[in-house]
This record gives structure tokens, C-alpha cells and sequence, in this order.
């Protein structure tokens, strides 16, 4: 038997983990190229949102801007990207590969930067693929 239950993700807490992975809990393992700050930027000046992962997450929701994430150790290596096309169908798989109880303590609030990694490596690589 297969049950699919829908539920519903406040835009809240889709940026709660954007600040959280970006600002401490995927530090190890992204880089955000001069390119993707400037992809970024030009949607979402700093006048506008001074944070960057902020930004990012306006880019991204706002104004449906793909963002090129690399490798950390080797900055020239794009190892995925995150984008409004791909966050359900990642989310989802995230949840099927046995990761929902991820996602429900961010939607719970009592998410924190092991969860905002986890859930950030499936926005950007669909998987987890680090730590």
C-alpha cells in the first residue's frame, strides 16, 4: 500500500533554512562563485536585503533565479544548483529517501544547522552527498 500525503511549506521556513545552511551549517562543503553572488545581486540588490543568504532566497523564490553552487575545495566545480523549478521535486525526494522527519523539525520550528544541511544538500544536489 502507498500513501502520499501532501503537506504544506510556509515560504518562512524554506528561508529559515537558507540562513541557517548558509550562514553556518553548509559552510563545509558550498562556495558561492563571483558569479552566483552576482546573479544574486542582481536581483536582490544589497539596498534591498543586506544578508546574502537573505538575498539568496528572495533570488530564488522571488525571482526564480537558478544559483550555481561549487565545491568549497575546489571552486571551479559546480556540484549543483538550486532553483523554485527543482525545491518540490527535491523536497519530496528528500522526504521519500527517508529524510521527512528532517523537514518536519524545520516546519516545527525546531530546526537547526544539522537539519538546514541536510535540506540544503537535497535543494542544490538532490541527495546528501556531504557529512
Amino acid at each position: 500500500m502507498e500513501i502520499k500525503i501532501t503537506i504544506k511549506i510556509d515560504r518562512q521556513v524554506i528561508e529559515d533554512v537558507f540562513v541557517t545552511a548558509l550562514e553556518g551549517g553548509s559552510n563545509y562543503w558550498y562556495y558561492l562563485s563571483d558569479e552566483s553572488v552576482f546573479i544574486i545581486r542582481a536581483v536582490v540588490p544589497k539596498s534591498e536585503e543586506s544578508s546574502l543568504s537573505s538575498a539568496m532566497a528572495k533570488a530564488v523564490l522571488d525571482h526564480e533565479i537558478s544559483v550555481p553552487i561549487y565545491d568549497v575545495e575546489n571552486e571551479d566545480e559546480m556540484i549543483g544548483e538550486i532553483s523554485l523549478a527543482t525545491i518540490e521535486d527535491r523536497l519530496q525526494k528528500m522526504c521519500e529517501d527517508g529524510y521527512h522527519e528532517t523537514l518536519k523539525e524545520h516546519i516545527n520550528g525546531g530546526g537547526d544547522a544539522d537539519t538546514a544541511d541536510i535540506i540544503m544538500q537535497y535543494l542544490t544536489m538532490g541527495d546528501v552527498v556531504y557529512g
